[in-house]
């Protein structure tokens, strides 16, 4: 049994082991919060102004704002403090969503040149869409389900980043600029439910990234587009968008839907039941008034994920 000469030896050893592990491992005293350049802290609290969002003295720090993440309210400020230089972090993130908020969308988001996501859906902002933010570099714009207006402005095709764009249940209207066919690397597109008229972009058929495009109740004039180039699309909305019949064939080469929806297609021009042969996938299938005519094909049966016709 060891004696307690020997214990109480063992033990200064290990702590002086331990002290020269502290003395010689470098480590990084965090003396002062890391906080995002000043231009950019005032910039925040512009653009919670124009949102008609409080402003109190959390906003000087904006990455350490208090963060609310519950159901149909979030408040979340995420920045990127990766780099070392001058101790700063950069605003990437802002949710601000489903907090009633009833101003502008504010036009200082350029003013954010590190800002990639931006999130303010349902609220009860209302205006238009600030020409300003073409110049940002956003990846992900969410303002669906607010009171916005307007046309939908050219600017927004410049920023080439943008993946994920919805719009969805707003009031927007005229046409859809064919600038956006430039967002050449938009995967998700949601205008469903709004105002929008005239002819689909032909633009748009070159966004070959598209995995979602919802474009449902609008009030689109003349034919369908081609589907030819969508080749990625798992979901395709078109509910009583204003579109005339026919459905083009070219339908047939969108193998990799999970769920098509078009229905209420005018005039009187019909079809046979379109060629869905290679949509092995399908979950979701609703093609209501759209002037078919014939039998609904047998392959119909071994569709064998189809839960909804």
């Amino acid at each position: 049994m060891m004696n307690m000469g020997s214990l109480q030896s063992e033990c200064v050893t290990v702590l002086l082991l331990f002290m020269l592990l502290l003395a010689v491992t470098p480590f990084k005293c965090n003396a002062q919060s890391r906080i995002p350049p000043h231009d950019e802290v005032e910039a925040f609290k512009e653009i919670a102004m124009q949102l008609n969002k409080y402003v109190d003295r959390h906003f000087d720090d904006p990455c350490n704002l208090p963060a609310s993440n519950i159901e149909y309210y979030t408040n979340e400020v995420i920045c990127d403090c990766s780099s070392s230089a001058n101790n700063e972090c950069h605003i990437e993130r802002l949710d601000f969503s489903g907090q009633n908020l009833d101003g502008n969308l504010p036009s200082s988001l350029w003013k954010l040149p590190y800002l990639k996501e931006v999130f303010l859906d349902r609220n009860f902002l209302s205006g238009s869409i600030p020409p300003e933010w073409g110049s940002t570099k956003l990846e992900r714009l969410d303002i669906s389900v607010n009171n916005l207006s307007g046309p939908i402005p050219a600017e927004l095709g410049n920023i080439s980043t943008l993946r994920e764009l919805s719009m969805e249940s707003n009031l927007f209207s005229e046409t859809i600029p064919s600038e956006l066919g430039n967002l050449v690397n938009l995967e998700y597109l949601n205008l469903n439910a709004n105002n929008l008229i005239g002819k689909f972009p032909l633009s748009l058929t070159n966004l070959s990234k598209l995995s979602v495009l919802k474009i449902s109740s609008n009030y689109f004039t003349g034919r369908m587009p081609e589907f030819g180039n969508w080749k990625q699309l798992e979901t395709l909305e078109m509910e009583a968008s204003g579109f005339s019949g026919p459905i083009p064939p070219s339908i047939s080469t969108l193998a990799n839907l999970t769920e098509l929806r078009i229905t209420d297609l005018n005039g009187e021009n019909s079809l046979d039941f379109p060629d869905l042969s290679k949509m092995t996938n399908l979950s979701t299938l609703t093609m209501r008034s759209c002037n078919l005519r014939g039998n609904i094909p047998e392959y119909i049966l071994y569709l064998r994920r189809l839960d909804v016709l």
